[in-house]
């Protein structure tokens, strides 16, 4: 299978199938070399520095065994930081990590590190960057473990049972992983299903709840309990965003355009708020979206200010495939994103390393956020 190379300013775009749709006239690579990328970049290496650091990360009581550290896969965002600054370290970094989670995932596709099969692990966006540019056939072999694996996940929700968008998120990204990495037509009618089952979910939601823009699920699906008020989680929703996003570059799929689009208004209308004090006038994300039972959203800024990244960047994907962007999403947008862009205020403290804490953080903020320098300067012009 052929493919083409397109590390414009979005590394997330790394290496497509040839049924990659035409650009759109305002994407990256009508920004590229426009685009101002040390406010992302630097602040990650920082990060990076530690995250990588086996001295620093134990100094910390992090052990290497410590599962949840690698959660929304650290080798991916690894790999996106070499490629953005073309350093080969974090090309030998990206490897490790890539070789570290291959040495634990077992036979049957899942995580070794932890006792239960938790599809949430399954990561191989990373495993695929790692085949491409080594030609590595153990990654391979464990990308066809990991897709066998995710369809024991049920992507439909009718009402009972667990049900997050983040293992909705895990289960999509396995399978058009192993979609590109072998055009299966099998794993692109998986790709296709799980779209369909999130697309019901947004427009014909269960309990006659109204649309709002999001997979709504019941609380109690989502964190166990008694309460069946509807919810949705903006960061969760990040997650579940990447791999539409990126099968709408790949093939321009309509139901994929139309959930980044819903994604969106979910966002701006129901899924931030304003904080006050420190946080005045600034728009953050929500955790976690309580339609019917307010009193059951955990608003705390200073929690809620460490997802902004990864939210701005499921705004932003949103409003570029979008036909028109108001002046409030606009505002929404780069309100979140400021946070992102306002670590670079920081640089000159001189440190080399700044620290990440839970070490998962590093993974969240960065590996399905990379397009942000190119989307905020395309949405700019817009």
């Amino acid at each position: 299978m052929r493919y083409i190379i397109c590390i414009l300013v979005c590394c997330s775009y790394l290496m497509v199938p040839k049924v990659q749709a035409e650009p759109r006239l305002w994407g990256p690579e009508h920004v590229a070399g426009k685009v101002d990328t040390a406010w992302y970049v630097e602040p990650m290496v920082r990060y990076a520095n530690y995250i990588t650091n086996a001295e620093l990360l134990a100094a910390d009581n992090i052990a290497p065994d410590k599962a949840s550290q690698y959660l929304y896969d650290r080798p991916r965002a690894l790999f996106q930081l070499y490629l953005l600054t073309g350093n080969k370290k974090w090309r030998a970094q990206a490897i490790n990590a890539s070789q570290y989670y291959i040495a634990h995932l077992n036979d049957d596709g899942y995580f070794s590190l932890i006792e239960n099969k938790d599809i949430k692990y399954s990561m191989p966006r990373g495993l695929f960057y790692y085949y491409q540019l080594t030609g590595n056939t153990e990654a391979k072999d464990a990308i066809d473990r990991i897709y066998t694996a995710s369809l024991n996940w049920k992507p439909s929700y009718s009402g009972q049972g667990f049900w997050t968008e983040r293992n909705q998120a895990a289960a999509l990204e396995a399978a058009l992983t192993y979609y590109e990495l072998t055009e299966d037509k099998a794993a692109q009618q998986r790709v296709e299903t799980i779209l369909a089952a999130t697309l019901k979910m947004t427009m014909q939601p269960e309990a006659n709840w109204p649309q709002r823009g999001c997979p709504q699920h019941s609380f109690k699906s989502h964190e166990g309990g008694a309460d069946q008020s509807a919810v949705c989680s903006p960061w969760m929703l990040a997650l579940l965003a990447d791999p539409i996003w990126r099968y709408s570059q790949i093939t321009d799929s309509k139901t994929a355009i139309q959930l980044l689009q819903q994604f969106g208004r979910f966002i701006v209308e129901h899924g931030t708020y304003v904080g006050t004090n420190k946080f005045s006038g600034q728009y953050l994300p929500k955790y976690l979206v309580v339609f019917d039972n307010k009193q059951m959203e955990d608003i705390n800024p200073w929690n809620d200010v460490q997802h902004s990244c990864d939210v701005a960047a499921l705004l932003g994907k949103a409003l570029y495939v979008s036909d028109t962007i108001s002046k409030h999403e606009k505002t929404v947008f780069l309100s979140l994103l400021e946070p992102c862009k306002s670590k670079s205020n920081k640089l000159n403290d001189n440190k080399l390393y700044w620290q990440v804490r839970p070490a998962r953080k590093f993974g969240w903020e960065y590996s399905t956020t990379s397009d942000l320098p190119w989307l905020e300067l395309a949405i700019l012009r817009r």
